[in-house]
Parts: structure tokens; sequence; C-alpha cells
């Protein structure tokens, strides 16, 4: 039936019909909308709960960060020294240093002098810990700078110092054994150089078992080829002992941190 041919009560009737079905549409699309606005809102309100939760757990886990850090850095085991100066000449002269029987370039290991009453040098550190030596002085130089005419004839070597924190009773040679067979790295601990000013260096702390863990700072004096010596590379390091120069150094404190790896 065509448009012109339905009366006026038809299309009233219809009207109403096409009405109906689009306030339903619309009520059906705004409960839509009020529900996905819902869903939506919770979703929020869920992830800014999340973020707030994240945020307090991870202001947690930063102070936690901060306390630990603080409390690592303040448990310190500290072996205190008188910072007398010590030379190489002294040490032979006065502590009985010589030359290591398998390398001549090398001394024995012997502890650091600590005159007079002077306590507080020995202490319980934690071996394979993070352990620093804090010295007032640290000087060598190359004897064979000053030769003349030629430069580095007679002594093409310069006398430098090592450090290691460990067992005090123990020998040098207990010392090399462990040192090799630990896989220590002393060459860290070395120092020694024209400037002679306070430096706060590295060095290992070791324990050796089967010894009584009271652990003290020993030194040995180690010789190098001269940086300024030429063929350097067909050169080998001299007698300790007799050259490389009158190295010294002075002592303050080591600081060994229990809680912080080397």
């Amino acid at each position: 039936m065509s448009t012109q041919a339905k009366t006026l009560e038809q299309l009233i009737t219809e009207l109403h019909t096409t009405n109906g079905e689009l306030i339903t549409a619309n009520n059906d699309l705004t409960n839509t909308v009020v529900n996905k606005t819902g869903e939506i809102d919770a979703a929020v309100a869920k992830a800014q709960a999340d973020v707030s939760a994240a945020i307090a757990a991870g202001d947690s886990r930063i102070q936690k960060a901060i306390n630990d850090l603080a409390q690592s850095h303040a448990d310190m085991r500290i072996n205190y020294y008188d910072r007398k100066l010590h030379s190489k000449r002294t040490l032979i002269e006065d502590n009985g240093l010589v030359l290591d029987p398998n390398d001549e370039s090398r001394s024995n290991w012997i502890r650091v002098p600590n005159g007079g009453a002077w306590s507080g040098h020995n202490t319980y550190p934690a071996a394979k810990a993070l352990t620093k030596v804090h010295t007032v002085s640290g000087y060598s130089y190359a004897p064979g700078y000053s030769e003349s005419p030629e430069q580095y004839v007679t002594d093409w070597s310069t006398t430098f110092m090592q450090f290691i924190l460990t067992n005090e009773s123990a020998t040098s040679e207990q010392i090399n054994d462990n040192i090799a067979s630990q896989g220590v790295n002393v060459g860290q601990s070395q120092m020694g150089g024209w400037w002679n000013g306070s430096l706060v260096k590295d060095i290992p702390c070791m324990n050796i078992t089967g010894l009584h863990p009271y652990s003290c700072l020993f030194v040995r004096l180690v010789n190098g080829v001269a940086s300024g010596a030429s063929d350097r590379q067909g050169l080998l390091p001299q007698n300790v002992l007799q050259f490389g120069g009158n190295c010294n150094f002075s002592i303050d404190r080591v600081v060994n941190y229990p809680r912080i790896p080397e």
C-alpha cells in the first residue's frame, strides 16, 4: 500500500511505532553508555589504586635500599695505624724485609709496623669484602732518571708497595700460596709515584684456613721497569733491595666493609 493510500490513523500508528522503537534504541544506547562509563570508571579507579600501590611499594623498596646502603657503609672494621713514615731502608734495617726466595724483584711480606703502645691495628675483617687502605703518603721514584750522561743504565727499576689485609700469624710463604690458590688480585693494591700525597685505595682481604682470624695489614715491595727506561720490553725488574729507589709510605687506617663484596 502506498503512502498516499494510507489513512491518517495508519500513518499516526506507524509514526508511534517508529518513535517507540527510537526511544527504546535510545534507552538501550544510554544504558550501554552508562554501563561502559561505569566499567571505565572502575578500570580507572583500579589503575589508580594499582599505581598508588606500586608507588608505595617502590618508595618502600627505595627506602630499604637507602637504609641498607647506609648500614653497609656504617658497618666497618677498622685497623688504625700511627701514620709513621716507613721506607725501604727502615723496613730492611728495622723490620726484617728480605727478598722473596722465588723472585728477587719482590720482597717477602711483612706486617706494617705500628710503633709504641698504639693499639687498634688488629681486627676481625670479612674476607673478600670491600677493603680500603687510607694512606697519608706513598712515594716511589726511578733513580735511573738522574743517571748521567745516560739515563737508566745502572738502575732501570722503580719500587712500589703492595698491601693485603690477612691473618696476623701468617708467614710470607702462606700469604703467597693463598694468593695463588684463591686467585687474589694483589695488583689492585699497588701504589707509589712521583706525587707524594694521600690516597685511598682498594686492597684485598684474605683469610687463610687454619690460622686465627685476627688480622692486620701486610706490605711487600715490588720492582717494575721504570716507565722512562728505553727498550722496556727487553728489560727485567732488578733486585728490589738494591735497585728501584728508597720508596716510602705512611698508613692512617684500613677499613673493611663486611656487608659490601669486593
